[in-house]
C-alpha cells in the first residue's frame, strides 16, 4: 500500500502545483512539503491532516494510503450533492434554474 508520503506528492502533481504553491496553499513551508514527500516528516496531528486531505478534495483513508479507492465525486461536489437533497422543494427549483442558467452561459461562450 502507498504511504502518505507517496500519497501527497501524486495528488500535488495531479493538481499540477509546485511544492511552493502547495506549501502556500496549506500554509507551511516549502521544506515541510518536501519532508511530506521525503517520508521524513508526516503531519503531527489530524486537524493537519484533515486539511490536507480537504485541499486535494481526497478522504483521509486514500491519504494515508489505507485504500485506493478515489471517490468519484470531490468532497466538494459531495457537499453540494447533500446539500441540495437535504433543500426544500422551492429551493431546489432556483438551484436547477440557476444552474441552467450557467449551463446556458457556457454553452453560449463555447458555441
Amino acid at each position: 500500500m502507498p504511504k502518505f508520503k507517496d500519497r501527497f506528492a501524486q495528488l500535488r502533481k495531479e493538481m499540477g502545483l509546485t511544492q511552493e504553491q502547495i506549501a502556500f496553499k496549506l500554509g507551511v513551508s516549502k521544506g515541510t512539503v518536501g519532508n511530506y514527500e521525503t517520508g521524513d516528516r508526516e503531519p503531527r496531528d489530524l486537524e493537519t491532516l484533515e486539511y490536507i486531505a480537504d485541499v486535494f478534495n481526497v478522504e483521509i483513508d486514500y491519504l494515508i494510503g489505507r485504500t485506493n479507492e478515489r471517490p468519484e465525486f470531490s468532497l466538494e461536489e459531495q457537499w453540494i450533492m447533500r446539500c441540495y437533497r437535504n433543500a426544500d422543494p422551492d429551493t431546489k427549483i432556483a438551484i436547477k434554474t440557476l444552474l441552467r442558467k450557467f449551463d446556458q452561459d457556457t454553452v453560449s461562450a463555447v458555441g
